[in-house]
């Protein structure tokens, strides 16, 4: 009998004991930290983690989603587009991690980048705790670190929204291209992209509020 026939991918029991597995009952299993949070978070939050996890699996391991269907964007005529995208992952990392901090930027990797259950994140965050209450800890640490995660992107990009508007309007007013990417220090691609973006916001339909509309 051919040896194929007798291999397994049944996960080993030291496999298992790692952080990454919980018990539920007398199984264990592959812990699903962001899903077991998911009732209690909104989609917005669920979407900037899901996120994060691209951004680390690219910085960290060097893998992209379209790796899925066998494709190896990392070859010869794009390698220097796969290390762009790469550090602009390491770049929006790094940007939270400034922003929230050392310790939530690791409850981040620990949680979403290698899975760990909310039993060994309660063990790691609060050693002299009870293990349950531990755990329920831990789940609400992690679940305020993803909403602080959502609601860091959502201000950067008001702030961006903000800048291209002000930059469009300016433009408008008379201000060159050259002039403005001195003042405002970007490339004149980075600069087009932003201006581009401030038109679309100013070209949107104003929304008429309830005074207005009555008038």
């Amino acid at each position: 009998m051919s040896r194929i026939a007798h291999i397994t991918t049944t996960p080993t029991r030291e496999r298992t004991r790692k952080a990454d597995y919980e018990g539920i009952g007398r199984r264990r299993r592959r812990a699903n930290t962001l899903g077991a949070l998911s009732s209690r978070l909104k989609a917005e939050v669920i979407s900037e983690a899901e996120q994060w996890i691209k951004d680390w699996m690219l910085a960290e391991h060097g893998y992209l989603d379209i790796m899925k269907n066998g494709g190896v964007p990392a070859q010869a005529g794009n390698v220097f587009t796969f290390n762009a995208l790469q550090g602009k992952a390491w770049g929006r990392l790094n940007a939270f991690r400034r922003h929230a901090g050392r310790a939530r930027h690791q409850l981040l990797v620990n949680m979403l980048g290698l899975g760990w259950s909310f039993t060994s994140l309660g063990h790691r965050l609060y050693p002299d705790l009870h293990p349950d209450i531990a755990r329920k800890k831990a789940a609400e640490e992690c679940a305020a670190t993803l909403e602080m995660l959502a609601d860091f992107w959502q201000e950067q990009r008001r702030k961006k929204a903000r800048k291209a508007v002000l930059i469009a309007r300016q433009h408008r007013e008379g201000l060159d291209m050259e002039t403005l990417a001195r003042k405002y220090d970007l490339a004149p691609k980075s600069l087009d992209r932003l201006m581009k973006h401030g038109e679309h916001i100013l070209e949107k339909p104003r929304r008429l509020t309830a005074v207005e509309f009555r008038n």
